[in-house]
């Protein structure tokens, strides 16, 4: 049976953001052919079960020099897109190397930095070089969308790592970089303890509330959304709208302005505390589904940003699991999925007006909310975690290594020659003669 590692830089713990829970649940997915190691460098208070149960196991707070001992026990390494940055010798290993690229963290560096020259160039040339280290130390990528694969395909493409020799490796470049999305649990959700209503101050049993089921990150847009709540306040005062999750569970992520600038606009409003509530730390990953449960309308905002183009909205997927209906921005893949397979509206940026119209639509008629929850429902059934971890499964089962990199030289004039020749012999050598001599004299 192989040993796979995996490892991310995120806590794994009780409360978890995207990158730690990713990390988990294609580790479980996996821990039923294969034994299974995840590491984090936090210390956890979470219990890790899975289907391979004596085949998951859970380490954390290792050395580095700890770290490297096990992975040398390992045949297979997943890392996340920042690891080799603090454990570079995990690329040195000789083992295959699986590297997940679901998160387009420039584009995100981009929105986060907006406001600060200095940190904004120097995290993007930093993990500008991050990013291609891991791209040409990776056997194997995997992303979470095929549009986000697009994107991957061109920054392979313009450093050069698909070559002529990867083509003919593999034309589909598939054993380069697949698509593997965020998953959901295959059983159907099941309360197992309290949810907001009737929990949380200020949320009653019986109000309407709208979750916004993830953190508060710079290039989301929840201004717009406590806007339009203060608007619909008057004629749904019973509307709440509930953030599940103020700050990161990561400590060392900072609290980002734009969470700031929501609160200070829902206390501007005069709807803080009322209709708009923030909860303050974040919500464990096992008692969420209580949360999702207990909510009317799942929401979530976002920017006209090239972030927005190749993201993939995790938190999302937790809204179709439960089969709430879903009012969001559109330009992201997944909220043109959803409103094309009719779970949900997805609106244009920044239309507090637009947000209002839809949020009254469905609170306002309950044949279109059933319908909505219907489709939710149904469209969550292509995101199991079965079937979105099949190619990383499949590459465990059969590794491969991919042609050696060499970063791309221009030919030189013998080897043009060579080329022409071998295209069309002394005839095309004679065509092209005089291209090539003006190539000589302009050196």
């Amino acid at each position: 049976m192989k040993k796979v590692l995996f490892v991310t830089l995120e806590p794994i713990s009780l409360r978890m953001a995207g990158p730690a829970i990713r990390a988990v649940e294609l580790g479980r997915q996996l821990s039923d052919e294969f034994q299974v190691t995840i590491f984090s460098p936090c210390q956890s208070d979470f219990q890790l079960t899975g289907a391979g149960k004596d085949d998951l196991t859970l380490v954390c707070g290792l050395s580095k020099a700890k770290l490297y001992a096990l992975a040398k026990s390992c045949d297979i390494i997943y890392v996340q897109a920042n690891v080799l940055k603090a454990y570079p010798k995990l690329a040195r290993l000789d083992k295959f190397l699986v590297v997940d690229l679901y998160d387009p963290i420039l584009l995100s560096v981009l929105a986060q930095y907006a406001d600060d020259p200095l940190s904004s160039s120097a995290s993007y040339r930093l993990m500008h070089h991050v990013l291609e280290k891991h791209m040409i130390a990776a056997d194997f990528c995997i992303c979470a969308s095929e549009r986000q694969r697009d994107y991957w395909i061109g920054r392979f493409c313009a450093l050069g790592r698909l070559s002529p020799e990867i083509y003919r490796f593999d034309p589909s470049f598939r054993k380069v970089l697949d698509v593997v999305p965020f998953g959901l649990p295959a059983d159907p959700p099941a309360r197992t303890g309290p949810g907001m209503k009737g929990q949380i101050p200020g949320i009653g049993p019986n109000d309407k509330v709208m979750l916004w089921g993830g953190g508060i990150w710079e290039w989301f847009d929840p201004l717009t959304v406590i806007e339009a709540v203060a608007k619909l306040s008057a004629t749904h005062p019973d509307l709440r709208l509930f953030f599940m999750g103020w700050r990161s569970p990561n400590p060392q992520v900072p609290l980002m302005p734009i969470a700031l600038k929501s609160k200070a606009l829902a206390e501007k409003l005069g709807v803080l505390g009322k209709s708009v509530l923030f909860h303050e730390s974040w919500v464990p990953y096992e008692q969420r589904v209580n949360y999702l449960l207990d909510a009317d309308i799942a929401v979530s905002a976002h920017f006209d940003l090239p972030e927005t183009r190749f993201a993939f909205r995790t938190r999302m997927l937790d809204y179709l699991w439960t089969g709430l209906p879903i009012v969001t921005t559109g330009g992201d893949q997944l909220a043109e999925t959803i409103e094309a397979r009719g779970a949900g509206i997805a609106l244009p940026y920044q239309d507090a007006e637009a947000w209002v119209r839809a949020v009254s639509r469905v609170l306002d008629d309950p044949s279109l909310e059933q319908q909505l929850r219907q489709s939710s429902k149904l469209l969550s059934q292509d995101f199991v975690w079965r079937k979105a971890a099949e190619p990383l499964r499949a590459f465990c089962h059969n590794p491969h290594r991919l042609p050696r990199f060499t970063r791309l030289q221009k030919p030189s004039l013998v080897e043009r020659a060579r080329a022409v020749y071998s295209r069309g012999g002394p005839d095309l050598i004679l065509k092209r003669s005089k291209n090539l001599i003006e190539d000589i004299l302009r050196r």
